[in-house]
C-alpha cells in the first residue's frame, strides 16, 4: 500500500487509473478526428460540387437573351438533354472553366449559358475576349432565376433531361474527371432512355 496525495492506494493502481484516463482521452481524440474528417469530406465533396444526381421539374426559363447573340430559341432543345451553366464576368473560376466547356461543345453537347449578376456589357465583353461555348446565351442580371434554381455562386452547372428535368447540378469548377466519372454516366443513360 503506498499514500499517493493524501489517498491510501494498492500498489499498481496508480498505474491503473493513469492508463484508463488516456484511454478516455485516446477515445474522445479519436471520435473527434473522425467527425471533423466526416464533416470535411462531405463539406468539400458535396456542398462545394458534387450536388448528386437528382430530379425535379426546370423552372420556366423566362430570362432574357444576352444582348443581340445569335443562337437558336430554346423550344429547339425540347425532347434533348442538354446543359445550364451559370458564369460570370467577375468570376475568375470561370475563365479555367471555359476552357473545358468549349471541349465538352465539341463532343456535341449543347450548353445553354446564363451570365449571373452581370452587366449586359461585361458579359458581352466576356464573351467576346475567351469566346463563347453556349448555343444559347441568356441572362440573369438580378439573379432571381438562379434563386429558383438553388444556385449559390459561378460557375455551376445543371444536366438537363429530355422531359425538361433537372438530373444533375454540379457547383464549381466543372473538372474532366468530374464529366468522366459522374456526368458522363448519367448522359450516357438519359441518351438510352430518349432512344428507347
Amino acid at each position: 500500500i503506498v499514500q499517493v496525495n493524501g489517498y491510501w492506494l494498492l500498489k499498481g493502481c496508480m498505474c491503473n487509473v493513469v492508463a484508463n484516463k488516456l484511454k478516455i482521452i485516446a477515445a474522445i481524440a479519436l471520435t473527434s478526428a473522425v467527425s471533423w474528417a466526416a464533416a470535411g469530406y462531405a463539406y468539400f465533396n458535396v456542398a462545394k460540387g458534387d450536388i448528386a444526381a437528382t430530379l425535379y421539374p426546370l423552372p420556366p426559363l423566362t430570362i432574357e437573351k444576352l444582348g443581340s447573340t445569335e443562337g437558336p430559341e430554346l423550344n429547339s432543345l425540347a425532347g434533348k438533354p442538354y446543359f445550364i451553366n451559370f458564369w460570370a464576368s467577375w468570376c475568375v473560376t470561370c475563365q479555367a472553366e471555359n476552357i473545358i466547356l468549349h471541349s465538352l461543345v465539341q463532343q456535341g453537347i449543347p450548353l445553354v449559358g446564363i451570365a449571373l449578376k452581370d452587366s449586359e456589357a461585361s458579359a458581352l465583353q466576356w464573351l467576346k475576349s475567351y469566346g463563347s461555348p453556349y448555343i444559347i446565351n441568356l441572362q440573369d442580371p438580378d439573379g432571381v432565376y438562379a434563386e429558383a434554381m438553388g444556385v449559390q455562386g459561378a460557375p455551376e452547372t445543371f444536366l438537363i433531361d429530355g422531359d425538361g428535368n433537372v438530373r444533375f447540378h454540379y457547383q464549381g469548377l466543372l473538372q474532366e474527371a468530374v464529366w468522366e466519372n459522374r456526368i458522363k454516366t448519367i448522359l450516357g443513360s438519359l441518351s438510352v432512355r430518349n432512344e428507347r
